[in-house]
């Protein structure tokens, strides 16, 4: 079942727990592809844009601030774990590492920006032992320009094929429209054809 399918059916819940699961890297429920259809939905009016919006961020921050609390409670023991492996490898991961030291903010900032980023920075403020403040500030902050900028593009999405949907339907009855008017015309025309005027008049 799909994250726009999900989200018709259980509705805000839904919404919220998607974005936990898309948020700690469950396969099938991409981040961004949730807020699109979150935007779409709204756009459709089969959601509200409050709560749905509020919702949305709060399931943002929280998936956020769970993989940091991992990184933080386990540490380099993830590194070793061959699931996380499969997302970088530790070579690379040691190399973001030192990059991380030097610019935390710029990195955690991009990580939430970035997609295919954000995992291994998250669980890397945790690992760093970043300070959560900071972390929640930055996280916060990058969250709200995600969700803007998903939700808009779902909600102009959804907009567009609404009026597409509404423009076949006007073709519809223009169609419609013109064979009941040639329907007509193609009976008075066999009408004069089949039946002359000198016949009635001999009728008569």
């Amino acid at each position: 079942m799909d994250p726009y399918s999900i989200i018709v059916k259980f509705s805000y819940i839904g919404l919220f727990i998607l974005l936990i699961l898309g948020g700690l890297g469950v396969p099938f429920f991409p981040e961004d592809l949730i807020l699109i259809a979150c935007g779409m939905l709204i756009s459709f009016e089969i959601i509200e844009p409050i709560p749905a919006i509020p919702i949305a961020y709060l399931g943002l921050v929280i998936s956020d601030s769970l993989l940091y609390y991992g990184g933080r409670k386990y540490g380099r023991r993830i590194i070793t774990n061959k699931r996380f492996s499969k997302i970088i490898s530790p070579s690379k991961f040691l190399l973001l590492e030192r990059k991380f030291v030097k610019h935390s903010t710029l990195i955690m900032l991009l990580g939430r920006l970035l997609v295919g980023f954000r995992t291994q920075v998250f669980l890397l403020a945790g690992i760093t032992k970043v300070s959560y403040i900071k972390f929640l500030i930055i996280d916060t902050l990058g969250s709200a320009v995600v969700l803007t900028l998903m939700v808009s593009a779902g909600y102009i999405g959804g907009s567009f094929l609404e009026n597409v949907k509404k423009g076949i339907l006007y073709m519809e009855y223009a169609v419609g429209f013109l064979v009941i008017v040639a329907i007509i015309l193609i009976m008075i025309y066999l009408s004069f054809k089949y039946f002359p005027k000198n016949n009635f008049k001999n009728q008569s």
